[in-house]
C-alpha cells in the first residue's frame, strides 16, 4: 500500500532533479526507491519515514559531494552565478560614450563594444580617452583612466633652448 506513495515520491523527485540539476533531489529519489522496496517487507510507516529521512541525509551529505567531485561540477559550483570575463581584465580600451560612475561605453580592440562604468565613481572619462579594464561585473566593464607615464609627457614637451 505504501509502495505507491514512495514510488510517487521517487518519480516527483526524479522529475524535479531533471529540471534543477543540482543533485539534491536525486538523493530523495534514490531514498524513496529504497524505501518503496523496504515498504514491501516493513509495514510500519514510522520506520519507513525514518529510513527515508536517514537515506536522504546520507545521500545529500555523503554521496552528493562525491558525485559532484566525480562529475567535475565542483569548479562550476564555486562560480557565484556571474559569467567570468577574466580575459578582459588589464586590457586597454577607448571610450566611445562618456564613462562615469553610472555608465558609458568602451571599445576593446577593433569592434568589441562593452557597457562600462568607472571603477572609481568620481572618475569621468570622455570619448576618445584610453582606459584600462579593472574587472568585469556581469556584462559591464569597470575601468580606470590610463595615465600616461611622465617620460612620455616629457618626450612631447617643447624643448626650450638658451636657459
Amino acid at each position: 500500500m505504501w509502495v505507491l506513495l514512495w514510488v510517487a515520491v521517487a518519480i516527483a523527485a526524479a522529475i524535479g532533479e531533471v529540471m534543477t540539476v543540482g543533485l539534491f533531489l536525486a538523493a530523495f529519489a534514490v531514498a524513496a526507491v529504497i524505501t518503496a522496496i523496504l515498504s514491501i517487507v516493513v509495514g510500519s510507516i514510522a520506520v519507513q519515514v525514518a529510513v527515508f529521512g536517514a537515506l536522504s541525509l546520507l545521500g545529500i551529505g555523503v554521496f552528493r559531494p562525491i558525485a559532484i567531485n566525480a562529475l567535475g561540477w565542483k569548479q562550476a559550483e564555486q562560480i557565484s552565478g556571474s559569467v567570468s570575463q577574466t580575459h578582459l581584465v588589464n586590457k586597454r580600451a577607448v571610450v566611445t560614450e562618456t564613462v562615469d560612475g553610472s555608465g558609458g561605453q568602451i571599445r576593446i580592440g577593433q569592434g568589441e563594444f562593452w557597457s562600462a562604468r568607472s571603477f572609481d565613481p568620481a572618475d569621468v572619462m570622455q570619448p576618445g580617452a584610453q582606459v584600462e579594464v579593472v574587472l568585469v561585473d556581469g556584462l559591464t566593464a569597470l575601468v580606470t583612466p590610463v595615465i600616461r607615464p611622465m617620460r612620455e609627457i616629457e618626450d612631447q614637451a617643447p624643448i626650450e633652448k638658451g636657459m
